[in-house]
């Protein structure tokens, strides 16, 4: 006789951090060369090494940014989402309504820095 499984919630939670774990790993390692190579581009403007296309360089600068912060705001929703879920709807609208507002947060002040 075959044994049934009975405990089908715990293989969806753990389904549900696997894809936690993922995206958190990926959003950091993305974070992180994107950080490096914009530390080495500021660096070389500091050392004078890069010179004369200072608004490209920012602008460069700039959308590495914006990549890397919806790289790690990705992996935080998802984060934040599977926790949610088993919040009331209030807290899920919450959640979803701040969420929304911090990823136009990221775009507008990433957007501002490329034309401001």
């Amino acid at each position: 006789m075959a044994k049934k499984n009975s405990n089908k919630s715990s293989s969806s939670s753990t389904s549900n951090y696997g894809i936690v774990k993922l995206t958190a790993f990926w959003g950091m390692i993305i974070s992180g060369i994107v950080s490096l190579v914009t530390l080495i581009i500021k660096l070389l403007i500091v050392c004078k090494l890069i010179t004369g296309a200072g608004a490209t360089v920012n602008n460069v600068v700039n959308v590495f940014n914006l990549v890397a912060n919806i790289a790690l705001f990705i992996s935080v929703f998802i984060a934040g989402y599977t926790y949610s879920r088993n919040k009331s709807k209030t807290m899920r609208i919450l959640f979803l309504v701040f969420s929304i507002i911090a990823f136009l947060g990221i775009i507008g002040i990433n957007v501002m820095n490329m034309f401001g």
